[in-house]
């Protein structure tokens, strides 16, 4: 052993990189089609995870509308087309911004109006999180016992409650008994979407964190505990399982189409 090598520090040890575990589930519920897509990218190429990262998609077709499922179908793969263009150095907000407006251009076109779909998409890249989302389709995070909803139901009840704020009234139950409620006040597939709702900034991720994507098919129908009870099974595809349970527990008589896309972060 030289002089220089029994000076040499020892190197560290390689930093350990969070990984990613999913599993879905998809119900036609009591409709007669199913109108809900959804996809991952990258799910089972840890290489491709590190160089350009996990995309998760989940889209609603409107079924009040012309070819619901074909239009969520048309959103995917426009997503998925963008995303294979993904620049991991460029504005990753900037980009999937654009790839929505893209998509829903390709949509307003295809569809002239008369086609509609919600959209929740997330990108998870360098243990962060990036999100985008049009409609009411939902986004949580399961952290450390508490669910939290990242992204905001874009429907006539949250434009209500916006304008309650706005003029100083702080009233919880404003727009609940409005029938128009629900009414989306934003899908893709319109002839411009002006604002996605999105995030700006990364959100790391921790060990043990679970992200849940799904229509309103499950976000509308169990409550925030029902959520945190599914999402904390061990394993993505236990989450899915219990989820599966709790919406057929439910036994509703107009069960609405229903999809999970469930993303456990560990080490």
């Amino acid at each position: 052993m030289g002089l220089f090598d029994r000076w040499r520090k020892p190197s560290p040890p390689p930093r350990r990189l969070l990984s990613y575990q999913v599993a879905n589930l998809q119900g036609r519920g009591t409709r007669d089609y199913q109108e809900d897509s959804f996809a991952f990218a990258n799910a089972l190429d840890v290489t491709e995870i590190r160089r350009h990262g996990l995309l998760a998609i989940v889209a609603d077709g409107m079924g009040g509308l012309r070819d619901g499922r074909l239009v969520s179908q048309t959103c995917v793969a426009g997503l998925l087309s963008a995303f294979s263009t993904l620049e991991p150095k460029a504005d990753l907000p900037d980009q999937l911004r654009r790839w929505v407006e893209e998509t829903n251009q390709t949509l307003f076109r295809q569809f002239q109006g008369e086609g509609g779909t919600t959209l929740a998409a997330c990108l998870c890249f360098q243990e962060a999180l990036w999100w985008i989302s049009v409609g009411d389709s939902g986004l949580y995070l399961l952290r450390n016992g508490g669910l939290f909803r990242l992204n905001v139901e874009q429907n006539y009840l949250t434009q209500l409650r916006l304008e309650a704020i706005r003029a100083g009234r702080l009233d919880p139950t404003v727009g609940l008994d409005d029938p128009d409620g629900p009414r989306l006040s934003a899908f893709l597939g319109m002839e411009q979407v002006d604002a996605p709702d999105r995030s700006l900034h990364p959100l790391p991720l921790q060990d043990g964190d679970t992200l849940l994507l799904c229509s309103d098919g499950i976000s509308g129908v169990l409550d925030e505990a029902e959520l945190r009870d599914c999402l904390e099974q061990d394993s993505a595809e236990g989450a899915c399982g219990r989820l599966e349970a709790a919406i057929r527990g439910q036994a509703r008589v107009y069960q609405d189409n229903y999809t999970a896309l469930v993303i456990k972060c560990g080490y």
